[in-house]
C-alpha cells in the first residue's frame, strides 16, 4: 500500500530534521575527530557541549513536525486546516484538548482564536498577494460586519473573495481561471504547508458540497452551494464566519506560489555534511563571541553622523547608508528601482528579479523631495531603528511624513548577523510609504 503523503515531509519541514540527524552523526563522530579538529584551533569542548544539547532539540523538532499533520487530521473533516501564519501555540493547543477527548471545545477554542484583531492582521499580511489587493477594501467591510456579529453579511462576502482571489491567481499559476469551489481547481503547491493535498483540496472538497434541501437548520461549515444558493439558511453564527474567514487566509501561500510560478517543484539544496555542521558550530562560537562584544553606538546625528546626504557621506556597512542609498535612488529624477530593490530585504518566496516593478508600483506616483534622518536606535547586534522626515509630492499635493524604517543585517547566506564588513544591511518593510 502507497505511503499517505505527509505535510511532515515537505522540505521546509523535513530539512532541519535532517539537519538534526546530522548533528547526530557528527556528535558520534566528535571522539574520533577531536585530534584533527583541535590542530586546526577549534574550541572542541565548546563543539562537544553544542552537540550535547542535540536530543532534547531532536525532541522539540519532532514535536513541531507533528503538528500540521495531526491538526489537519482532526479538523480538515470539520472545516479547519493549518496554515503557514496560524499561530502555532492555538494550533497545539486545539490539538491536545481534541486528543484528550474534547475536540467540540477545542473547536470552539479556535473560533475564539478569530477574534477582530486575529482577522485585522491577517488581512493585512494578505495584502503580499496581488490578486487581493483590489479585493482588499472590501474585506476591511467584511471585518467589520464580522466585528459587529453580522455574520449574515459577512459570509457570503468572505466566500466571494476566497473564490475570486484563487480564481485570479489560478490563471496565473495554472493557466487558467478555475475559483475555489471549482472541482477541477488545482489547489497544491510544492513546499507548502496549507497546500499540501492534506490542506487546501481536502478543505475546498468540504466546502463545496452538494446542498439541495432548503432548511433553517444551524450549520457550522461554510457551504458555499448552500449559503450562496438560498439552501442553509442557518449560517448566520460565528464558527461559520470564523471557518470561512481561515480559509481565505490559508489560501495566501498557494496564491503567493501561483503569482510567482512557484507551484511546482524547485531544485533541491545538497544535504549538509557532518564536516559543515562542525565548521558551522565552529562559526556560530565566533558569531556568539562577537555579539558579546558588541553594544550599541553613541549616535549624535549632525555630529558623527549626517542628519542627510548622499550614501558616500555614511561609514560603509552601516544601516544608515544603506537606508540613504535607498532613499537617493528614490529621489532622482528618474527613480533608480533597480538600486532601491538591492536595499530591500526579500523573503524566500520573493522573486529578485520582480522586485523593482513590485516597488516602482509603490514609489511611481510619490516623487522625493527630500529626506533628513531624525533618530537612529541600534536596537541589537543585527537591527536598527532609523527615523526619517520625508518630503515628497503625490498627485500635485506636497506630503511631510515621518517613517520608521526597521534595518536588518544579514551575512551571505541569509541569516541574521553581527554588523560588520561580513554582512550587508536591508530594510524590512519598504512598502510603508
Amino acid at each position: 500500500m502507497e505511503k499517505e503523503p505527509r505535510i511532515r515531509d515537505i522540505p521546509t519541514i523535513n530539512k532541519p530534521i535532517q539537519d538534526i540527524q546530522n548533528l547526530k552523526n557528527a556528535k558520534e563522530a566528535l571522539p574520533l575527530l577531536k585530534p584533527f579538529l583541535k590542530q586546526f584551533g577549534m574550541e572542541v569542548d565548546k563543539i562537544d557541549l553544542e552537540l550535547a544539547k542535540v536530543e532534547a532539540l531532536s525532541r522539540s523538532a519532532e514535536e513541531l513536525a507533528s503538528i500540521p499533520d495531526r491538526f489537519n487530521d482532526l479538523f480538515a473533516e470539520r472545516g479547519w486546516i493549518i496554515y503557514e501564519l496560524m499561530n502555532l501555540e492555538v494550533a497545539k493547543a486545539a490539538i491536545n484538548k481534541a486528543e484528550s477527548e474534547d475536540i467540540d471545545g477545542a473547536e470552539t477554542d479556535l473560533v475564539n482564536y478569530y477574534d477582530d484583531e486575529t482577522v485585522g492582521w491577517n488581512i493585512t499580511n494578505m495584502k503580499r498577494v496581488e490578486a487581493f489587493s483590489a479585493r482588499w477594501h472590501l474585506a476591511q467591510k467584511a471585518r467589520i460586519d464580522y466585528r459587529e456579529a453580522r455574520y449574515h453579511a459577512c459570509v457570503p462576502v468572505v466566500l466571494a473573495l476566497l473564490d475570486g482571489l484563487v480564481n485570479e491567481a489560478h490563471e496565473k499559476g495554472r493557466g487558467i481561471k478555475l475559483g475555489f469551489f471549482a472541482e477541477d481547481a488545482n489547489l497544491e503547491a510544492w513546499d507548502s504547508i496549507s497546500a499540501h493535498s492534506k490542506g487546501l483540496s481536502a478543505l475546498a472538497n468540504i466546502f463545496r458540497k452538494g446542498r439541495k434541501k432548503t432548511t433553517t437548520k444551524q450549520i457550522t461549515i461554510p457551504y458555499r452551494n448552500g449559503i450562496l444558493h438560498g439552501m442553509d439558511l442557518g449560517y448566520d453564527n460565528k464558527m461559520v464566519a470564523a471557518k470561512a474567514w481561515a480559509a481565505l487566509f490559508s489560501v495566501r501561500d498557494w496564491a503567493m506560489k501561483a503569482e510567482k510560478g512557484l507551484l511546482d517543484p524547485q531544485p533541491q539544496e545538497k544535504p549538509i555534511t557532518w564536516s559543515q555542521v562542525i565548521k558551522q558550530i565552529s562559526d556560530n562560537e565566533a558569531e556568539k563571541l562577537k555579539l558579546q562584544e558588541w553594544k550599541p553606538r553613541d549616535i549624535k546625528l549632525g555630529q558623527n553622523i549626517p542628519a542627510a546626504g548622499c550614501p558616500d557621506d555614511y561609514d560603509k556597512w552601516t544601516p544608515e547608508r544603506t537606508l540613504a542609498e535607498f532613499l537617493s535612488s528614490w529621489k532622482m529624477a528618474k527613480p533608480d528601482y533597480r538600486t532601491m530593490s538591492d536595499c530591500v530585504l526579500l523573503n524566500s518566496r520573493d522573486n529578485k528579479n520582480a522586485m523593482p516593478a513590485r516597488i516602482r508600483k509603490i514609489y511611481n506616483s510619490k516623487h522625493l523631495q527630500s529626506f533628513e534622518f531624525t533618530g537612529i536606535r541600534d536596537t541589537a547586534a543585527a537591527r536598527t531603528v532609523i527615523q526619517a522626515n520625508l518630503v515628497y509630492e503625490e498627485f500635485g499635493n506636497q506630503v511631510e511624513k515621518v517613517v520608521e524604517f526597521i534595518m536588518i543585517n544579514k551575512d551571505i547566506d541569509g541569516k541574521p548577523a553581527v554588523r560588520g564588513p561580513e554582512s550587508c544591511w536591508f530594510i524590512l518593510f519598504w512598502d510603508i510609504v
